[in-house]
């Protein structure tokens, strides 16, 4: 098994212009992504205690379409809102969807210690859902 993923975290929430929070335990990094921006950063299992925090940053106003979060399959993960969620799995990939309101939703990533062996890189999307 890899001892890291590689990550991409993308900001595709161009409709919004609204920036997102990442916070990465491993390192107690934080970083803010402007829209149509990523940072890559390393993953390692929850045996390692690692573990990533994503979240909008509020700002005036709610958001005025859906927010869609596309997560890798193997991900573990707890999603915190207020209000509606649909989640759907298909394939390798995982996709949430929180309607228009409030920013207030919270996202946290763990890389479980049973995860593929050959994973080496993949990718989390937070956009509105015509941008996906």
């Amino acid at each position: 098994m890899q001892n890291k993923v590689k990550i991409t975290i993308k900001n595709k929430l161009e409709t919004e212009k609204r920036d997102i929070h990442v916070y990465h335990h491993a390192t107690r990094s934080a970083h803010i992504i402007s829209n149509n921006r990523s940072v890559v950063l390393s993953l390692r299992t929850t045996e390692k205690d690692d573990y990533l925090h994503i979240s909008v940053i509020t700002g005036p106003g709610n958001l005025k379409y859906d927010c869609v979060l596309d997560l890798p399959s193997w991900a573990d993960f707890e999603l915190n809102t207020e209000g509606k969620l649909t989640v759907t799995h298909s394939g390798d990939r995982t996709l949430a969807k929180i309607p228009p309101g409030p920013p207030t939703w919270t996202l946290s990533i763990t890389r479980p210690k049973r995860s593929r062996g050959k994973q080496e890189a993949d990718k989390v999307i937070v956009a509105n859902e015509k941008n996906l």
